[in-house]
C-alpha cells in the first residue's frame, strides 16, 4: 500500500532543490518530542535536544563445556565431534555509547540517533545504528522492520535466544502512525543473504533489496505485531546462467502483561531463507546444485517474574530448525535449543547485577549432537 507524502515531508524533502520564501511555507511544525525516558546526560542548545547515552557492562562467563562462541552464547558454535573443554572469560565490549539529538526543521521535527559497541575486531569500536527520522520518514541503519524490538527478552548473554529474528540493516522506512497506537510500517532494506555455493565455480549476488513489512496492534495488555519479508538469494556461475531462489517469511510475536510488574513474550516465526535475520544460511545447493532456499521455523518463548522492586527474573527457551537442501555441508546446523534463567539485583537507579545460566544444543546435518552449558556473571553502571 503506498501513502503519498504530504506537502509539508515534500516541501522539507525538497528544500535541497527549491527554496521557498518563508510566506509559502507551511505553518511551523510542533517542536521534537524530547528523548524517552531514561538516564544519560542531557542539554537544551536552543530548539535542539541533545543527549549522550550508554552503559558500561562487565561479563565474567564461564563454560563448562566446549563452545566456539566465547563471548556470547551462539548454539551454532557447538561442536558436534565429541569435543571436551571449559574455559573463563572476562569481557567488557558489550558497552556502548549513543548520541540522541532532536530538533525542529521548516518541515517535520528530525531525530538523529547513532550508537556503537565494542564487539569488534579486538574489542574495536563497531557501529551498531547511525539513522535519522523526519516524519513517517527513517533511513540509515537500525532494526529491521521484520524485528519485534518490543518482544526481546532481558538477557546477560550479548546473543539472546537463536529462535527469534534480531538484525540491523540499512534501510528506508515508511511508517504510518494509526488511530489507537496502532502502526503499519513498509521498508526497503539490505538484502543482507548468505548463500552455500554449489560446486559450480562462481559468486553469490545480492541482486535486488529487500522488502519488508509490519503491523503492530496495541492494546490495554500489551501488543500483537505481525512481520513479513520478500527477498532473493542468486547465484552466478562462471559459466551458465544466473541460479536464483525466492526468499520470504513471516514473524507473529506479541508481549503480554500479566500479573503485577510479570510479562510473557511469544515469537512464531517461519519462511524460506528466514535464516538470514539470525546471521544464519539463507540458500544452499540441493541434490542436482540448483539453488535452494532453506525454510526456517523458530519459536520462542519467555516470562519474566519480579520477585520485589529490585529482583527480577526471566525464563526462556527457543528453538529453530532449518530444512536443509541435499547439498549443504555435512557439519550445517539443522536443530537448535537454546535455554537460559537469570537474576538480576537492581540495587539502585543506574545499576544492576545478575547471573544467568545458559544451555543450549547443536544438532547438525550429518545427524551428529552437540551440547554446551554456561554460567555468567555480570555488572552493568547506566549512564
Amino acid at each position: 500500500m503506498r501513502h503519498p507524502p504530504s506537502p509539508r515531508c515534500f516541501l522539507a524533502l525538497s528544500a535541497t532543490l527549491v527554496c521557498l520564501p518563508l510566506a509559502a511555507q507551511q505553518p511551523a511544525a510542533p517542536p521534537p518530542a524530547p528523548p524517552p525516558p531514561g538516564k544519560g546526560i542531557q542539554w537544551q542548545v536552543g530548539d535542539t535536544t541533545i543527549k549522550i547515552g550508554g552503559y558500561v557492562k562487565v561479563d565474567l562467563i564461564h563454560d563448562f563445556d566446549a563452545i566456539g562462541s566465547k563471548d556470547s552464547f551462539d548454539p551454532r558454535t557447538i561442536p558436534t565431534d565429541g569435543s571436551e573443554g571449559s574455559g573463563t572469560l572476562m569481557q567488557a565490549k558489550e558497552s556502548r555509547l549513543n548520541l540522541d539529538v532532536r530538533g525542529p526543521t521548516s518541515g517535520d521535527p528530525i531525530h538523529f540517533f547513532v550508537e556503537g559497541d565494542f564487539f569488534g575486531t579486538n574489542n574495536a569500536f563497531r557501529l551498531r545504528q547511525a539513522y535519522a527520522e523526519m516524519g513517517p520518514v527513517l533511513g540509515g541503519q537500525t532494526w529491521s522492520a521484520f524485528v519485534d524490538t518490543g518482544a526481546m527478552p532481558e538477557t546477560l548473554d550479548f546473543e539472546s535466544p537463536i529462535g527469534f529474528p534480531q538484525l540491523r540493516l540499512p534501510q528506508v522506512r515508511y511508517t504510518n502512525q494509526l488511530e489507537g497506537g496502532d502502526s503499519f510500517a513498509v521498508a526497503v532494506e539490505d538484502p543482507n543473504s548468505e548463500v552455500v555455493p554449489p560446486a559450480a565455480p562462481g559468486v553469490a549476488e545480492d541482486v535486488l533489496p529487500s522488502l519488508t513489512a509490519r503491523y503492530i496492534w496495541k492494546h490495554a495488555r500489551g501488543h500483537v505485531q505481525l512481520g513479513a519479508f520478500g527477498g532473493m538469494s542468486s547465484y552466478r556461475a562462471d559459466t551458465g546462467e544466473t541460479d536464483s531462489a525466492p526468499l520470504w517469511g513471516v514473524n507473529l510475536s506479541t508481549k503480554l502483561a500479566t500479573v503485577g510488574e510479570d510479562s510473557a513474550i511469544v515469537q512464531l516465526t517461519y519462511g524460506d531463507g528466514g535464516g538470514q535475520y539470525r546471521g544464519g544460511v539463507t540458500a544452499g545447493p540441493d541434490a542436482s546444485g540448483d539453488l535452494e532456499a532453506v525454510p526456517v521455523a523458530g519459536i520462542l518463548g519467555a516470562y519474566q517474574h519480579h520477585w520485589s522492586g529490585e529482583f527480577r527474573s526471566t525464563l526462556m527457551y527457543s528453538w529453530a530448525e532449518g530444512d536443509l537442501p541435499a547439498g549443504m555441508p555435512a557439519t550445517s546446523s539443522e536443530r537448535l535449543q537454546y535455554l537460559a534463567a537469570n537474576l538480576i539485583w537492581q540495587f539502585c537507579d543506574r545499576a544492576w547485577t545478575g547471573v544467568e545460566y545458559l544451555y543450549g544444543t547443536n544438532d547438525t546435518f550429518d545427524g551428529n549432537e552437540g551440547a554446551a552449558t554456561r554460567l555468567q556473571f555480570a555488572i552493568r553502571f547506566n549512564l
